[in-house]
């Protein structure tokens, strides 16, 4: 059982989290989990000095919770055996405030201190989920494990199981990974320029009227976008985690017709033509052309030119018969709710589509090894932006578009996609049932390529 902290970000949270064996299934309890998210609303995105004094006001609070919650077996609670904490990379600040919370709790129980990766702990979330359902379907059943005692010590088997190619996607990264083991991670691609939970962000705050942008209640805008373009199902980002775990085929058939309007294009010429729209303007997805050279079968990703693209829709009109934009500026009252929504799908789509073909690459190119099993690795879709429905669509029809049906997809539920310290505490325990322990005067991380999980260097510029 460990006591988890995430502050990376701006979100404080914690989260007491034990893993156990129940005939001879692995199985995950979660004794306490919460968050606080920062309001940085008026700044329309993550302020340092605001993110930070949130984590300030409120991470004792919720420590305090947490270990209100602790199990008691016998009459006495029980400590937890170590304590988790994210490391990086993310905000230095913020992590040093976390990361000084969890040293302090490690010396006061006498406790080893396990410093966790954060993208590594995004790309574990489906083990936790699985194991989180599975203690849930046998305790229905069951009248063994009393919320108090502690669960059966020993090693079940955890699923997705290595080798595993994760698109972790966020406001912060969006990376292709090939994890052959716990601690054995490739970057297959990355991006060169912003994240796709960056462009989807800023481009939401050009497309979106300023109505939407007026009421909402968080910076996560990129949500706002997938609502705005009445995309958002909230029925089937529930029902699908139902899912997760079986294949790409699978899912099309219990999920498909929510978005039956949409097929993969069969080539990058129909992808071009089809994302031409009434309005005389289109949104391509990135790297599609000849023009990016050798790009074009990289399987690195790039968003900067979705963001540049949309802006320069929004600021000039285009004239529907040659598609070509006009020199003279357009109010914002010139622009329909109907044109903006289809602004809002058009840079989704495109971001997706391109996340997709990578994936399908990597799965040509057989830059990741089959499974002990002989099939093909599990693609993992893990980060803030996995909770999007049509990203998750759009990259399942695509796999069954090119012979891929059989690959086995995981997807969080949405409260896991996002920053969590459950997804910490149970990174921190498989590092930790590894044999990995840290000292008590690690510092924090704030750029930490996950290939560099085991040798983290230190980044000391002010």
């Amino acid at each position: 059982m460990t006591l988890a902290i995430e502050t990376s970000c701006d979100d404080t949270s914690v989260a007491v989290v034990e893993k156990g064996v129940r005939r001879g299934t692995t199985i995950a309890r979660l004794h306490f989990h919460d968050k606080v998210t920062s309001n940085n609303h008026v700044f329309q995105g993550v302020h340092p000095l605001v993110t930070l004094k949130s984590h300030q006001e409120n991470l004792a609070n919720l420590v305090a919770r947490a270990i209100a919650h602790l199990p008691t077996h016998e009459g006495a609670r029980r400590l937890p055996d170590f304590v988790s904490v994210t490391r990086g990379p993310g905000m230095r600040s913020n992590l040093m405030c976390g990361l000084d919370t969890a040293k302090g709790l490690a010396v006061a129980w006498q406790k080893p201190l396990v410093g966790v990766h954060h993208m590594q702990a995004h790309a574990l979330t489906p083990r936790l989920v699985a194991a989180l359902d599975t203690c849930n379907n046998t305790s229905s059943s069951s009248s063994a494990d009393p919320i108090g005692e502690p669960l059966e010590d020993g090693t079940g088997a955890l699923t997705p199981n290595f080798p595993i190619l994760s698109v972790l996607a966020s406001g912060g990264h969006t990376i292709l990974i090939d994890s052959s083991s716990l601690t054995s991670h490739t970057i297959l691609g990355g991006t060169d320029d912003i994240a796709v939970g960056e462009c989807l962000d800023k481009t939401a705050r050009v497309i979106l009227p300023t109505s939407a942008m007026e009421g909402a209640k968080s910076t996560m805008y990129g949500a706002l976008l997938e609502k705005f373009a009445r995309l958002e199902s909230a029925s089937l980002l529930e029902s699908a985690t139902e899912l997760s775990g079986r294949t790409a085929e699978q899912y099309m058939e219990h999920h498909g017709h929510v978005h039956a309007w949409y097929t993969p294009p069969s080539n990058n010429e129909v992808a071009i033509a089809r994302s031409r729209t009434s309005w005389g303007w289109s949104i391509t997805p990135p790297l599609l052309t000849t023009g990016g050279g050798t790009k074009i079968h990289s399987l690195n990703m790039s968003f900067s030119g979705l963001m540049t693209a949309v802006e320069r829709i929004v600021r000039f009109p285009t004239d529907p018969l040659t598609g070509k934009l006009g020199k003279d500026e357009r109010s914002a009252d010139q622009i329909s709710l109907d044109e903006r929504r289809d602004m809002a799908l058009g840079v989704q789509r495109a971001a997706f589509e391109h996340i997709a073909s990578r994936v399908v690459l990597a799965l040509h190119q057989s830059t990741t090894a089959t499974r002990p099993d002989g099939k093909k690795p599990a693609v993992v879709m893990a980060g803030g932006v996995a909770s999007n429905a049509l990203l998750r669509h759009i990259l399942a029809s695509t796999l069954v578009f090119h012979g891929h049906g059989d690959v086995e997809l995981f997807f969080p539920p949405p409260k896991y996609c996002t920053d969590n310290a459950a997804m910490i505490g149970w990174a921190g325990i498989e590092m930790f049932e590894a044999g990995y322990r840290d000292a008590l005067g690690i510092r924090a991380v704030r750029k930490w390529p996950l290939d560099e999980l085991l040798e983290p260097k230190y980044d000391d510029k002010l």
